[in-house]
């Protein structure tokens, strides 16, 4: 909503005469102090107005005065003020801009016809947690410095939470363990769990903790539900913003836990159990024949080489004989 401020103008003067000029010199000067007190007595705020920012993105704190035309030929300054420090200035005069807050350097800026215009709102880049103040606008001329803001704007500071995640644990014979988490968001969320699509309300076993972020000031959210699963469920979390209207939900777990999952899955052990069992056997086997086959092709190979050995001693043997007696022949 914009902050619009009324203004009533003073009466038209007749013209001057010759004889009335010193008169008309301070006539001016009160009329243009008349016009700026004016402006001020006459500007009424809407009380504090709130706009919403988003970390990281830009806000707008908006500050419409109606009767800028009145202050065309006055040299005013314009002045966003956090307390009595100056987050923002603008002078008509120089045509600069400044700040006194650093952390607010190089970050707010008026529109370049903000004087012509009367739209004084101020335009605030990279919004971040700290932001989150009550904002005064201020119209002073030379000499002389309201005391009253023509606006005041409170600025709401909100970031949006990451997708949560949702991991799950499930042991036969135990609740199943569910976690959630999320983080980077502000302000703390409100969590909210699904069985079968149907949102389970005050569970007394979810338990949700936020931690601030040192840094950023943001929220990292984690919430873990201990449930006993006992038929096919389908299991998700859901995180809130409430100040953005958001939510964000996971990815939804279906989950099998039943008597016969819990038979089946024994029967699977004692089957990896005993085909364990049987492979080491059956390996334990074919090592035992291995060393028995090596074990008698050895000895059958020394076996052959005594044979070899017998016979080739018979032949030298009967050799021998045959060569005497032809010698006996001979002779």
């Amino acid at each position: 909503m914009v902050t619009q401020c009324r203004y009533t103008p003073c009466p038209t003067l007749l013209p001057a005469t010759s004889g009335h000029t010193s008169s008309l010199r301070a006539m001016s000067v009160t009329w243009t102090s008349g016009l700026l007190l004016s402006v001020i007595s006459y500007c009424t705020s809407l009380g504090d107005e709130c706009v919403l920012g988003i970390v990281g993105e830009s806000a707008i704190l908006p500050c419409v005065y109606s009767g800028a035309e009145e202050l065309a030929s006055v040299d005013i300054s314009i002045e966003w003020r956090l307390g009595s420090d100056v987050v923002h200035r603008s002078e008509s005069g120089e045509g600069s801009e400044r700040t006194q807050i650093m952390s607010y350097s190089n970050r707010t800026r008026l529109s370049a016809a903000a004087l012509q215009t009367g739209d004084f709102s101020l335009q605030l880049s990279d919004v971040i947690r700290e932001d989150e103040q009550s904002y005064d606008c201020y119209i002073s001329h030379p000499g002389l410095e309201s005391s009253t803001p023509i606006c005041t704007v409170c600025l709401r500071v909100a970031a949006h939470f990451s997708s949560p995640v949702l991991l799950n644990e499930v042991r036969e014979g135990e609740e199943a363990r569910f976690t959630c988490h999320s983080s980077g968001g502000f302000p703390e969320p409100a969590v909210h769990w699904f069985l079968d699509q149907t949102e389970q309300h005050a569970l007394d076993s979810a338990h949700t903790q936020s931690t601030l972020i040192p840094d950023s000031g943001l929220y990292d959210v984690t919430s873990v539900l201990l449930v006993n699963v006992t038929q096919d469920t389908t299991v998700s979390c859901a995180i809130e913003n409430l100040l953005l209207n958001e939510t964000l939900e996971s990815l939804s777990y279906g989950v099998e836990a039943s008597p016969v999952v819990g038979r089946a899955s024994q029967a699977m052990w004692m089957f990896s159990t005993t085909l364990c069992v049987l492979v080491a056997v059956l390996v334990a086997s074919a090592v035992v024949y291995q060393i028995k086959e090596d074990y008698d092709r050895k000895r059958n190979s020394n076996l052959h080489q005594v044979v070899l050995e017998e016979d080739e001693t018979k032949h030298s043997m009967l050799d021998m004989e045959r060569l005497d007696s032809l010698t006996e022949t001979n002779v």
